[in-house]
């Protein structure tokens, strides 16, 4: 094995004790494209959202509409909405089965 390859996989094992981010990692991974392809259109889309929520009063006053992290996080949001709404086409594209989440058990390191 190539020292490279293997330094490679010793840098991605410690994420395997950390399940969580393990996952996200590996969700991340499955649906690279459908975030890049969706992640401006995500941000373009939470502009006018937001401006919606200045209507509700509820969300004006306990709600930080001004901040751009909100902005940020409606944007991460949105992001997942496409994931889940589109990110299967990969899984066609690859002649995989579909799935709403990829990675479950069998595409963990080790296990």
């Amino acid at each position: 094995m190539h020292f490279r390859t293997r330094h490679r996989k010793s840098r991605r094992a410690w994420l395997t004790c950390f399940r969580r981010l393990d996952r996200t990692v590996t969700v991340f991974n499955a649906r690279v494209v459908t975030i890049h392809l969706w992640h401006e259109i995500a941000l373009i889309l939470a502009v006018p959202l937001i401006d919606q929520f200045w209507n509700v009063p509820a969300f004006e006053k306990y709600l930080p509409l001004d901040s751009q992290w909100f902005m940020f996080g409606t944007g991460w949001v949105l992001i997942a909405v496409f994931v889940l709404a589109c990110g299967w086409v990969e899984d066609v594209a690859a002649k995989k089965k579909p799935r709403l989440i990829p990675g479950g058990r069998a595409a963990r390191m080790g296990g």
